[in-house]
């Protein structure tokens, strides 16, 4: 016979709704599609809580020094360059000033590198940033601002002039140092000494945190490492946390799925078959007959199922959505090549002389 012909059956039984492809279709998107969606969703729940451990300012490993200033500027800036460190910069406190809108107490300012405020956009969520670079002006914590009626772009007036106010960024009371809590940050050249030292380690590293001891000055003591907010814990392993999730098990499953799909698309019809091959339709014919509808409404129940775990990888996701979406697709995938096998294990299983058996039990 043809592959013509083959493809004739194949499309003849679909038409006519001999191969009840919809029904297979519905059965796999709810059970193959729906092991995907919650593998997405699982996903989705990891890469939230590693947000939060980020924004609350878990990830950011801290080296101080209360009595004096040992930390060179310029070796804690050089940190942002090192593997393992997503940014890094040091603090100092700065002169006091006193802004006109509030004559009764000096505003606390911090000095510090670029690389502070790049962990500001990671750590401290600016809610408003003033158009152009980070360099240049202040950035006053939210309480401060409201306090002050400031925004971002606004001149606010101090005791020596005025100053632009560059961004506006939150501090929340959620278990994190409050040294920069209803506080005016400004930049400064990365030179001289300084009282801090702030590295983000994301993945979190112990071992990259304690690079932070390498850009203080020689002999210096009394050194205090730790993070920015411990009450989220001392780590986040991320891959662990990826590997070790319930659905993690998704893939298998709907593989064990669709090979039972599959193979019971086939033998529902087993009679069909026995008949054909006792009219000496050759197996190879019906093999690949089957096939070719079980790829039919595989392709559709795929495409929904598709589309249905990018949707949940996407809605409410921090993470990377094309990695969330591949990895909880792998289920989809899994299964519908298991339903492919499951047909081709049907079919071959299926056999003439056991025709007479089959009518019996239809």
């Amino acid at each position: 016979m043809q592959a013509r012909s083959v493809a004739g059956e194949a499309a003849r039984n679909l038409v006519t709704g001999t191969t009840r492809a919809l029904w297979w279709a519905l059965a796999f998107v709810v059970l193959v599609g729906g092991l995907a969606v919650a593998d997405a969703r699982v996903l989705v729940r990891v890469w939230q809580d590693a947000d939060a451990f980020r924004s609350a300012g878990a990830a950011v490993q801290t080296l101080a020094s209360e009595r004096e200033q040992v930390v060179d500027g310029t070796r804690c800036q050089a940190l942002s360059g090192v593997a393992g460190l997503t940014g890094a910069g040091a603090l100092r406190p700065g002169a006091p000033v006193r802004a006109a809108s509030m004559p009764s107490s000096d505003l606390t300012v911090w000095e510090v590198t670029p690389g502070v405020l790049d962990l500001l956009t990671t750590t401290a969520r600016p809610v408003r940033t003033a158009t152009g670079t980070t360099t240049g002006g202040l950035w006053l914590a939210d309480d401060l601002a409201a306090a002050l009626g400031a925004s971002a772009g606004d001149e606010l007036v101090i005791d020596d002039g005025r100053v632009r106010v560059a961004g506006v960024y939150t501090w929340p009371d959620d278990g994190r140092d409050r040294v920069l809590a209803y506080a005016a940050v400004v930049a400064v050249p990365a030179t001289g000494t300084f009282e801090r030292c702030w590295a983000g380690a994301w993945p979190v590293d112990d071992d990259a945190a304690g690079l932070l001891y390498s850009a203080t000055s020689p002999g210096a003591d009394d050194l205090r490492l730790g993070q920015l907010n411990s009450t989220r814990g001392s780590g986040y392993d991320l891959s662990g946390l990826v590997d070790a999730r319930p659905t993690a098990v998704a893939p298998a499953a709907a593989a064990a799925v669709g090979l039972v799909l599959g193979y019971l698309a086939v033998r529902t019809r087993r009679l069909e078959l026995a008949s054909a091959l006792h009219a000496r339709v050759p197996k190879p014919f019906l093999t690949w007959q089957h096939l070719l509808e079980a790829g039919c409404w595989l392709a559709a129940a795929l495409s929904v199922t598709a589309a249905a775990t990018g949707v949940a990888a996407l809605v409410g996701s921090p993470g990377p959505y094309l990695g969330t979406w591949a990895t909880a697709g792998m289920a989809a995938g899994t299964g519908a090549a298991a339903t492919l096998i499951g047909t081709l294990v049907g079919v071959l299983t299926t056999r003439e002389k056991h025709l007479f058996r089959y009518f019996k039990e239809r």
